[in-house]
Formats: C-alpha cells, structure tokens, sequence
C-alpha cells in the first residue's frame, strides 16, 4: 500500500500518469549538496525513472510539468535498461538508477540491480570488462590508423577515447563498478592510465609525439589485458561444440552491442593463437568462399 500511495504522488507531481503494473520506478531530484549531478536534471525539478518489463519496448522520454515543478520522465523496457547499465553508454541512466530514490519496486529488480553493481562480481563485472576491452582495442586501431594517414587531431581524440575505455578496465579490475565521472575515479588509484592521460594532454611534447607515446602504452595494455577481459567471449565460444559464425556472436545478447568492436577482437584473438578460425567445404557461400568460424 506504501508503495502504491509514493507512486501515485510521483504521478500527481510529474502531472503523468502510468499504471502500477510498471516494474520500477526511481526518482532522481535536485540536490545542490551533490558536487556532480545527472545532466538529465539540467532544467528540471526531478527525473523519473520509470521501468516497464517488455524487452523491446522503446526508450521513451516525457517532460510534464506540475505548478512550478518540471519533471522528466525517463521510459525503458528491463532488459534496455541492463544493456545501457552494462555497456557505459548511457552514464545519466546509471546515475539515476542508482543515486535516485526508489519509489516502486514490488518484485525488488531495482534493488537486486543496484546490489549487483555495488557488489560487482561474476558475470557482470566480465560483461564490463570484456565491452570496455572491445572498445578500447576498436578507438587504438582508429586512432593508429588515423596517425599512419596524417591526420593528428583525429587521431588525438580517438587515443583519449581509447583512454577512457583503458581507464574504466582498470576500475573493473579492483572490483569496482565504473562511474560516470571515470577519471575522478581512477585519480586515486595512482594507475598507469592516468599518468597516460597526463601525458596526452598536458604535456610540452609535440601532439603527434604525445599521440604516439601513448599509442605506444596502449598496444602494449591490450595485449597485457587481452585474455583476462575476454573471459566472456572465450566462456560464449565454449558453450558449444560447434563454432561461431561472426552473425551468429552478434546475435548472442551478451555482444549484440558491439557490432563495430567485435570483428576486431576475433582477429586479434586468431592473431594471438587464443581462438582459432576454421573454414568448412560444407560452408561455402556462393561467390564469397568460405565462411570463416570461431571457436576455442
């Protein structure tokens, strides 16, 4: 009944209405004690935070407002809302779900979700290491292409992107779930990739000398980091005795979101003997040869 009373007040505050039948549903207001605050309460009052259970329900955004209060409302499907949490593409969603207010949660998913960040272990914490490595090898061979071709300040901000994904690894790796504000993070960690960023952007060398340096470190973190953060592709390749299509890997709901990433990550498993591809007469596709499979 409490439950049921807080909810129906968020919606006589939003001046939105939704049934009760809603899985969730957070509360994320404004607060000037909090230093860093979700980009998504820039001119509003408090966003809300409301999670339905159909998974391919479209991530909808409402703004209401109420006398004076502005509210946003923020709509997503369970299984969108783990995929953003995951792989760090939406930091505002992460940021509510977890410093907001709960306010609805009867089958207690919001609560079992936030325990399994905080805890961060199992299979979450390889999900985020594996995503992160991906990207992290993906924004290093832009930004090395990018280099080889001249064109410096491309290949400047793909390096400092690359960082960025380097220094969520490292958060991972003390089993700690990688916050928005990443670089706040890692600055007490004393870690390698900070001194790197340091190194990028502040220092009197060149930008092509700075870019290099670092392109240096990271080939040498991606082939240090390669086996621990791909754990969750080596486990998917061994759930089966037959191998992998690339179509069938990007099907799998735990890579489906690194359509770009991926391929790069197979071929530089096969480079470093950690998976094999193997080709099949029985697997030809007409006028294209044969297609390329992996496994362990």
């Amino acid at each position: 009944m409490e439950g049921s009373m807080e909810l129906s007040n968020v919606t006589l505050l939003s001046g939105e209405t939704f049934d009760e039948n809603v899985l969730g549903a957070v509360v994320l207001r404004q607060n000037g004690d909090i230093p860093f605050q979700s980009a998504l309460l820039q001119d509003f009052d408090m966003v809300v935070l409301v999670l339905h259970e159909e998974q391919d329900r479209e991530h909808i955004v409402r703004h209401t407002i109420a006398g004076d209060q502005r509210t946003q409302s923020v709509h997503i499907g369970l299984f969108a809302l783990e995929q953003a949490v995951m792989a760090g593409d939406n930091n505002e969603l992460l940021i509510s779900l977890m410093r907001g207010e709960v306010i609805w949660d009867p089958k207690g998913i919001l609560e079992e979700m936030r325990r399994e960040i905080l805890q961060f272990e199992g299979p979450i914490k390889e999900r985020v290491a594996f995503m992160e490595f991906a990207r992290f090898l993906h924004m290093y061979v832009k930004s090395k292409r990018y280099i080889e071709a001249g064109f410096i300040m491309d290949a400047y901000n793909c390096v400092l992107i690359a960082l960025y994904h380097w220094a969520r690894i490292e958060v991972s790796e003390v089993g700690a779930f990688p916050e928005p504000a990443i670089w706040e993070q890692v600055k007490s960690m004393n870690t390698s990739v900070h001194k790197l960023y340091e190194e990028l952007t502040v220092s009197t060398e060149t930008l092509e000398q700075r870019v290099e340096l670092v392109l240096l470190a990271c080939e040498f973190g991606i082939m240090s980091k390669m086996t621990d953060c791909c754990l969750l592709l080596f486990n998917i390749l061994n759930s089966r005795k037959e191998a992998w299509s690339i179509k069938e890997l990007l099907q799998h709901s735990g890579l489906s979101q690194l359509e770009s990433e991926l391929p790069l990550v197979l071929r530089k498993l096969v480079s470093r003997s950690l998976i094999r591809e193997i080709t099949s007469w029985a697997d030809v596709h007409e006028g294209e040869g044969h297609a390329i499979r992996y496994t362990l």
